[in-house]
C-alpha cells in the first residue's frame, strides 16, 4: 500500500452525455425551436448579398439553411453543427448530426440505415458500408455514399456519412450523420466528417439522465464541443 485513496465508486454505466469537436468556422445551433432556423437563414442570406450573389442566389441560400436546421429539428438530433460559408466559386454548405437510436430488434441498424453493399444504381446514387476507429471508444460502424436527400419537402443529392457509435452500458447507438450537397468535393467531405467522429467522446456526470433515444429534455441538456 502506498498510503494514497483509491475512488471505488463506479461510474454510472450509461454515458450522460458527449463532446463533438467541430472545426472553428463551424456553428452550433438549437434543435430545441424555429428561432436558429430563423437567425442562421437571416445571416446566410446577408453573407451572399455581401458577396455579390443576386437576390434570387441570396434566397436560395438562405432558404437551404433554414431547410438544414429545420431538419436537425425534426429529426430529434441532440445535437446538431454546421458550416455555411460563400466562395468565390460558390456556397460551402455542411451538417454534422447526432441522433441516440434504438436498434432494430436484430440488432441490425446499419442494415437498417442503408442496404449493405448497395451498388451504384444507375441515377447516379450509391452506398458503401465499413468500420472506422475512434480512440477510448473502438471499432464502430460507417455508411457513406451520394444519396438524394429531403429536406422539408425539398430533395437534393447529398455525400452522407452515417457513423454508428455502440454506446457503453446500453442497447442503444449514437449515430453522427454528416451531410453535404457539394459533391464536386466529396471525397474531402467524407474525410472532414470522419474527422469530426474521431473526436466523440462520451462523458459521465454525478446526478445527470443517461443519453437516451431523443426526447424534449434530452436535447436541452445535452451538448456538444
Amino acid at each position: 500500500m502506498n498510503g494514497e485513496t483509491t475512488d471505488t465508486r463506479a461510474p454510472a454505466s450509461t454515458p450522460t452525455g458527449f463532446h463533438l469537436r467541430t472545426p472553428e468556422a463551424w456553428d452550433d445551433f438549437s434543435t430545441a425551436d424555429e428561432a436558429s432556423e430563423n437567425r442562421l437563414a437571416d445571416e446566410a442570406r446577408g453573407h451572399a448579398v455581401a458577396a455579390e450573389f443576386t437576390a434570387d442566389q441570396a434566397e436560395r441560400f438562405a432558404e437551404q439553411v433554414r431547410r438544414s436546421v429545420r431538419q436537425a429539428r425534426r429529426s430529434g438530433a441532440v445535437h446538431a453543427a454546421g458550416v455555411f460559408q460563400l466562395y468565390e466559386d460558390g456556397p460551402f454548405t455542411a451538417t454534422v448530426l447526432v441522433a441516440v437510436a434504438t436498434p432494430p430488434a436484430s440488432g441490425d441498424i446499419l442494415g437498417a440505415l442503408s442496404a449493405v453493399g448497395q451498388p451504384t444504381r444507375a441515377d447516379g446514387t450509391w452506398r458503401r458500408v465499413t468500420t472506422a476507429e475512434i480512440s477510448g471508444i473502438g471499432t464502430v460502424g460507417r455508411v457513406y455514399g451520394i444519396q438524394n436527400v429531403t429536406q422539408d419537402g425539398a430533395t437534393m443529392r447529398c455525400a452522407v456519412m452515417h457513423t454508428v457509435v455502440p454506446m457503453p452500458g446500453s442497447a442503444d447507438v449514437v449515430v453522427v450523420t454528416g451531410s453535404s450537397p457539394n459533391l464536386a468535393e466529396a471525397e474531402e467531405i467524407f474525410g472532414l466528417f470522419g474527422a469530426i467522429t474521431e473526436t466523440l467522446e462520451f462523458t459521465w456526470a454525478d446526478g445527470v439522465p443517461a443519453l437516451a433515444a431523443a426526447t424534449e429534455s434530452t436535447r436541452e441538456r445535452t451538448a456538444g464541443e
